[in-house]
């Protein structure tokens, strides 16, 4: 008679993966809910006007920030929303293009000549040491691209020297 031998099998060990998979889904869901979206801002040191106040946006407003900083040989730049470094020209037409593109337009009661105002905002943030000539070519700007709705940035206190060298 012929013998038969057992056959051995290889039970090998194998690890469900659907667990693990789970859990790096959830850890990524948590740190997008948990991570804070903000828009980067430049570095500008804002001045202290014991007046300022707090605005608070209305969900159908629309603010465009406009930069004055410095850049790194310490020379004054203009930059809309963090954008590349505009000449107060730049900045014009970059205006116009957001105001063409955000198409929203209400009457001006003091203007007869009928023509109607973007219901943009800028907010200007401009660094305390900036010559104040960019502020005034920022309103031009503006006032040439329809924009009426311009404001200023601006702190209540300031706790340190912002031009310390000291951590």
């Amino acid at each position: 008679m012929a013998s038969k031998r057992a056959k051995k099998t290889d039970y090998g060990v194998e690890m469900d993966m659907t667990p693990m998979i789970d859990i790096v889904f959830l850890l990524i869901v948590f740190f997008m809910v948990v991570t804070e979206l903000s828009v980067q801002q430049a570095v500008v040191i804002l001045p202290v006007a014991n007046e300022a106040k707090v605005e608070e946006p209305q969900p159908d407003q629309v603010i465009l920030v406009v930069n004055v900083s410095f850049d790194k040989e310490n020379k004054q730049i203009i930059q809309l929303m963090n954008g590349s470094p505009l000449t107060p020209k730049e900045l014009e037409t970059e205006l116009k293009g957001e105001v063409a593109a955000h198409g929203k337009f209400e009457d001006n009661p003091n203007n007869p000549s009928g023509k109607k105002l973007s219901t943009l905002h800028v907010t200007i943030r401009c660094d305390q040491g900036a010559d104040a000539g960019n502020i005034h070519s920022i309103f031009g700007a503006c006032q040439k691209a329809g924009i009426y709705q311009v404001s200023c940035s601006a702190i209540n206190e300031r706790l340190e020297d912002p031009y310390s060298d000291q951590p």
